[in-house]
């Protein structure tokens, strides 16, 4: 994928993203694979491009994710976002997860069981936060886009996107 960036640099085309990404695979053996190797690559191609970026916001954009398809961080010329669209650090249910399992650890080193109840109520708590505050509509008060589109006006906006950055409108 960097390689292709830097491709479109140096014939002077602009690229666009679709965004719908979980992040990128965590663990022992995508580390041991170059996950991290591989994505600082994609994310030092995007952020070393010379040419336009348009990003499109159309599922999930989460974590390192955002950052290697040109998430707002990286100031694409423009970022638009569909309604079903999601950003955050990480999705709810995985941090809801993550944190169940802190608190099990911490139990467990402790010498004690962790209760359950509190494992659902902080689960409910978490989602309920991620569901509220990842959301399109959320993230477009925050001036993290430049606006909710429909769906269905993608292309047309894309290639009137495309004529401004081509005519320097």
């Amino acid at each position: 994928a960097g390689q292709f960036i830097q491709l479109c640099c140096q014939s002077d085309k602009p690229i666009i993203y679709l965004q719908n990404t979980t992040g990128f695979i965590v663990g022992t053996e995508a580390e041991q694979a170059g996950i991290i190797k591989h994505g600082s690559k994609m994310i030092q191609a995007v952020s070393n491009a010379t040419v336009p970026q348009i990003t499109f916001i159309i599922g999930a954009s989460y974590g390192a994710g955002n950052f290697a398809m040109c998430g707002r961080s990286f100031e694409p010329r423009f970022l638009f976002a569909w309604p079903n669209a999601r950003l955050a650090v990480m999705g709810g249910e995985q941090a809801a997860t993550v944190m169940n399992i802190v608190y099990e650890n911490k139990m467990k080193a402790a010498g004690k069981h962790p209760d359950q109840s509190f494992m659902d109520k902080q689960h409910d708590e978490i989602t309920g936060y991620y569901d509220e505050y990842s959301t399109a509509l959320y993230c477009t008060g925050q001036v993290v886009d430049d606006g909710i589109i429909d769906p269905r006006q993608t292309r047309r906006l894309l290639a009137h996107l495309l004529d401004a950055q081509q005519t320097g409108i």
